[in-house]
């Protein structure tokens, strides 16, 4: 439900962003409908950038069930490497546990090692 209402924000932010910059231009410039050739790709373009940071931020919102996901990217390229060692060590372990979306990549001699879960 999270996800949705951030990405309902998203869009109105960007379509009134396009507005904010058109509509005041529109008003203030002189002359038939010639300035939107000029007012309506511009504000577009002002919009497309609002709605790419919104979605930036609305793409951010990973919940499953009302459990927070973890996201992990990691690149290790050419002689690249990547030693990563997680989990609890001796601490409380939460009710629910935390979801995790990893995603890992190695290309030429990259190397990802990765050591993880509950050492208690």
């Amino acid at each position: 439900m999270q996800a949705a209402v951030r990405w309902l924000v998203a869009v109105a932010g960007s379509v009134v962003a396009f507005f904010v910059v058109a509509v005041p231009w529109a008003v203030l410039s002189d002359g038939g409908d010639d300035p939107w050739d000029v007012i309506g790709p511009v504000a577009g373009v002002f919009a497309a950038g609002v709605l790419a940071a919104l979605s930036w931020w609305a793409a951010q919102a990973t919940t499953v069930g009302g459990v927070p996901t973890r996201r992990v990217r990691q690149s290790a390229r050419g002689r690249g490497t990547i030693k990563q060692t997680a989990g609890n060590q001796g601490a409380a372990v939460s009710a629910q546990p935390l979801l995790e979306d990893i995603r890992q990549k190695a290309r030429g001699s990259g190397d990802i090692d990765q050591i993880g879960g509950n050492r208690s």
